[in-house]
């Protein structure tokens, strides 16, 4: 929750800068060099919280925030600088280079301003990030070279600038409207930094609006001075001091004490976890002397922590049987390590533990000590001896039923292959090589994407188990399918897999029975083509293709002219072969991607695929005259015939396969009905067939 000081602060101030409005400019001091000690006083003041501000924020340059903070830093770098200039140019104080007066310390008054305003507009725009060096550099060597410039411009050309005071006269307009346009962009810096700290909920944004906010005021107050001495310009100082204190404290607060507060919370939190954890958990210095302990690790040992502090491991195991000969030498590692060690607990009983030392450094890579994580290992270590027991058992049960096992070591790329596994190939176990590019060098290469498929996921923990059918190379030169399963037995301490043991099953049988069984649901057994079935599953896979206004397509009806006659006449045998005949002439005809099958007796179809009307009618009319011109021979005689087809495009409107089958089958109807040995394509929207036969196309009488 935000606090209201901020917003109380600068209610306060507001209130009063209103009610010092009923107050007539009353001079405070008799004369301007009389007010020159307060004024000093006050701009050396402001000058000071500007340099603390610069210091604060270099000095948290590396925080997360500490771009936004630098920033600020220069920009209160530039505001110091030239506020000193304005209070060495006021009336009354040593000569600075050139003649003092009212007009030369407004010149600095007016920048210094207007520096600080757009540097609290940019600031509330600025993102929460870290600063590299030469950046943080730059923009502080920027603040000094706008400083310095401004004090070069002013001293040297002074007369180039538009007046802002003169003598007897009081300010002038320029000077007027530009502590207006100042108070204005102070009172936009203002919203936009309560607007960001309400969305960040941070109450140094806040601090910052609010002292936004009382410059705006103090430059009102410098709009309504008549001497340089009177109540309003005192008072326009007072505030501007006001509000470079409530910018100290945000940047103070947001860059000291929140990360001190912060840190302490964090400091409990991980005290809280590691005295959570059971496992052993130590920390040392760079001599191997004990910094502190979780409390695991104390009742480990016997001791307290504040027994242990300070003490080297020769100390603290005084009179006990130490642990194993690793990391009991004092020593600190440079890189972590990893060992198995026995622990005499206070009870006499011997504990085996997994230890895990790991040095931590600094942000430059200096080692500050070593940090000492130890698991009690003993339990399973005893179920890890059983598991790999009932493992052997099950292998060689797995062995008997002529499985083929491997036991896969990821992290040596070793493949142990059992018998069974290699003469399943056709190999001695003698002659494959125990290594995993073995099994990789026989896997047949289109099968490598259904491998990974179920191999990955399983190593990444994704799966139970892996689960694959692919096909690897016999000796003999065969491809053989494989079915293979398998499990990860053991991961590593980040998941990582470091074994995987499985099974491999030849099931080439079960693959040709079933590739069989296909080709018998999909195909018809005389000619060997798709049948009507499958042929109805791609149109409408095409007719798809169509809607989404991908391609054009044509079907394709095709059926043979006086085909019962030849039955009739020469037998089923005869009949058999035309029907072979047909589908080799057509099917020398078509392109590859091009689908052709039978429908049933004599009725072929043929769906063309990204063609247009005109280029169907072409193929359709090229597939009847080649038929024509090719008879079929049977008992060294040939046998002459004919087709009838009609051809019908696939409409993106068609509700399914069957409009399309619809409109070829009556083009089809008209086609026998003319006469047959034509091509007719079926009708577009309310338009006469149109019709190719022999006599208008290829010339037949």
């Amino acid at each position: 929750m935000l606090s209201n000081r901020p917003l109380q602060w600068a209610i306060v101030l507001s209130v009063v800068f209103v009610l010092s409005g009923l107050l007539p400019p009353l001079p405070l001091f008799a004369a301007p060099e009389h007010y020159l000690a307060l004024h000093t006083a006050l701009e050396f003041f402001s000058i000071a919280v500007a340099g603390m501000v610069f210091a604060l924020g270099w000095n948290l340059r590396r925080m997360v925030a500490g771009g936004r903070l630098v920033w600020l830093g220069a920009v209160f770098l530039a505001v110091g600088l030239i506020d000193l200039g304005h209070t060495l140019s006021y009336q009354g104080m040593p000569v600075f280079v050139t003649p003092n007066d009212a007009d030369k310390a407004i010149q600095f008054w007016l920048m210094a301003r207007l520096v600080m305003a757009v540097g609290l507009m940019v600031f509330a725009f600025m993102a929460q990030q870290r600063w590299s060096g030469a950046r943080a550099k730059g923009v502080t060597t920027a603040a000094l070279a706008l400083a310095l410039g401004w004090t070069w411009v002013v001293l040297a050309h002074q007369d180039r600038l538009p007046r802002t005071f003169i003598d007897g006269q009081g300010m002038t307009d320029f000077k007027v409207w530009a502590e207006y346009l100042l108070a204005g962009l102070f009172v936009l810096a203002a919203v936009l930094l309560a607007r960001r700290a309400r969305h960040e909920r941070n109450a140094s944004l806040l601090w910052l609006a609010a002292a936004a906010w009382v410059l705006a005021l103090a430059e009102l107050f410098f709009t309504r001075y008549v001497e340089v001495s009177d109540f309003f310009n005192v008072a326009g100082h007072a505030y501007k001091l006001a509000a470079c204190a409530m910018v100290y404290r945000a940047v103070f607060v947001s860059g000291v004490r929140e990360p001190q507060e912060q840190l302490a919370r964090e400091r409990a939190l991980l005290r809280g976890l590691i005295d959570s954890v059971p496992d052993l958990i130590a920390f040392k210095d760079p001599d191997g002397r004990y910094l502190g302990c979780n409390k695991a690790f104390a009742q480990a040992y016997g001791v307290s922590e504040a027994q242990v502090i300070g003490r080297r491991d020769g100390e603290v195991l005084h009179g006990r049987r130490e642990l194993a000969d690793a990391g009991r030498d004092g020593e600190v590692v440079s890189a972590p390590a990893h060992h198995e060690e026995w622990l005499e607990g206070p009870d006499g009983a011997l504990r085996l533990f997994d230890t895990l030392r790991t040095p931590y450094r600094d942000e430059e890579g200096e080692c500050l000590g070593e940090i000492r994580v130890s698991r009690d290992f003993t339990e399973r270590r005893k179920v890890r001896e059983q598991i790999a027991e009932r493992e052997r058992r099950l292998m060689r049960a797995l062995e008997g039923a002529e499985l083929g096992l491997w036991d896969w070591d990821v992290p040596a790329g070793k493949c142990v292959f059992s018998p069974a596994w290699c003469r399943m190939l056709g190999y001695e176990v003698d002659e494959l090589a125990p290594i995993v590019s073995t099994w990789e060098g026989l896997v047949h290469p289109d099968d490598w994407r259904d491998i990974r498929d179920g191999l990955e996921p399983h190593l990444r923990g994704e799966t139970e188990a892996y689960r694959a059918e692919y096909r690897l190379k016999h000796r003999d030169g065969r491809w053989i399918w494989i079915l293979a399963a398998g499990r990860v037995l053991e991961r590593g301490e980040g998941g990582e897999p470091l074994r995987v043991v499985g099974i491999h099953q030849d099931i080439s049988q079960r693959k040709a029975m079933e590739e069989s069984l296909l080709q018998l649901a999909t195909s018809d057994p005389l000619t060997g083509l798709w049948n009507r079935r499958h042929f109805t599953e791609m149109v409408r896979g095409e007719l798809g293709r169509v809607r989404r206004r991908q391609s054009q397509a044509a079907l394709l009806l095709l059926d043979l002219d006086f085909f019962k006659r030849i039955n009739d006449t020469y037998g089923h045998a005869a009949g058999d072969e035309v029907l072979r005949h047909f589908v080799l002439v057509v099917n020398a005809q078509l392109r590859e991607a091009d689908v052709f099958a039978r429908m049933g007796g004599e009725e072929f179809a043929v769906l063309l695929p990204c063609i247009d009307a005109l280029g169907a009618m072409r193929v359709a009319e090229r597939l009847r005259r080649v038929v024509a011109d090719t008879p079929a021979r049977f008992e060294a005689r040939p046998l002459a015939f004919s087709v009838s087809i009609g051809a019908a495009m696939l409409h993106a409107d068609d509700e399914g396969y069957e409009e399309a089958y619809a409109r070829a089958d009556q083009a089809l109807y008209a086609a026998k009905h003319d006469g047959r040995n034509r091509v007719v394509l079926a009708p577009e929207r309310d338009t006469a067939p149109a019709s190719s036969d022999v006599g208008a196309v290829s010339g037949r009488a």
